[in-house]
């Protein structure tokens, strides 16, 4: 029996999924999500442990994690779709993907990486870990969300501060180890059969963008767009490029799809 997944779900036509980020919840989407449901039927939950999504029983893997949204997937009735996830959500796209690609017409990293975390990122892991166990969410997430954007003085700063501070203390822990510990996708995306989406921001400073241009050399498959105006937060930061760049790469994925 999986747990309860809360989601929005808003719009007609073919379904897009969009898994938000870390510290994160489906409001993230909030604006992004209604001008794409213009077009298509978009789908976007609360991951186990965030916002009104239930955290599973710990320690768990972003595996898990894959396990859990493909059988909500599954119960909600949605059998083939695109699947877009923000960061962390990239993870679990990727996840998701390795166990059943033939639930998805194409898949998209929205400034996130198949690289596994250097050594030098797991120690940043760990030292997260220690801090908020010491100090709580609130002060880790001020910091952490000054630079997910391109200006540290951001408009959507105090939007996202707000949701990355509700973000419970086991969610915290539990997900920086299992991003911590996830395996490499790379020789999974050489073989992939289905088209995958890489949205790099140009001034991201938790994905560089010479990731995200690495990720684009895999293969033919690969559609890669960077955002000129963009940190880590594109939805927001450089919305009608993203949204744009989703648009088109649904044309490619649903050859003869009509837009609504």
């Amino acid at each position: 029996m999986s747990q309860q997944i809360y989601f929005k779900d808003q719009g007609k036509g073919f379904p897009i999924v969009l898994l938000h980020g870390f510290c994160e919840n489906h409001q993230i989407w909030n604006g992004f999500a209604e001008d794409l449901a213009l077009n298509f039927r978009v789908i976007t939950p609360d991951l186990p442990g965030f916002g009104k999504s239930q955290l599973p029983h710990q320690p768990f893997s972003i595996d898990d994690i894959a396990d859990q949204m493909l059988t909500w997937l599954h119960q909600s009735g949605i059998e083939y779709s695109i699947l877009i996830g923000h960061s962390l959500g990239g993870y679990i796209t990727l996840a998701m993907a390795r166990k059943k690609v033939e639930a998805f017409a194409g898949i998209g990293l929205f400034h996130s990486t198949a690289f596994a975390d250097s050594d030098d990122k797991k120690a940043n892991r760990d030292k997260t870990i220690e801090f908020v166990q010491k100090n709580g969410v609130a002060p880790f997430a001020s910091t952490f969300v000054q630079g997910l954007f391109r200006d540290s003085q951001s408009k959507y700063l105090t939007q996202v501060n707000k949701i990355a501070c509700a973000t419970p203390l086991e969610t915290v822990i539990s997900y920086t180890k299992a991003m911590r510990d996830r395996e490499s996708a790379i020789e999974f995306l050489r073989t992939l059969p289905i088209y995958l989406l890489v949205i790099a921001g140009i001034h991201d400073s938790i994905i560089p963008v010479a990731v995200s241009e690495q990720l684009a050399k895999l293969g033919p498959k690969v559609v890669y767009q960077p955002l000129e105006h963009s940190g880590h937060m594109g939805m927001l930061e450089d919305k009608q490029r993203a949204l744009n760049a989703i648009r088109d790469f649904s044309s490619r994925c649903l050859p003869g799809l009509e837009l609504l």
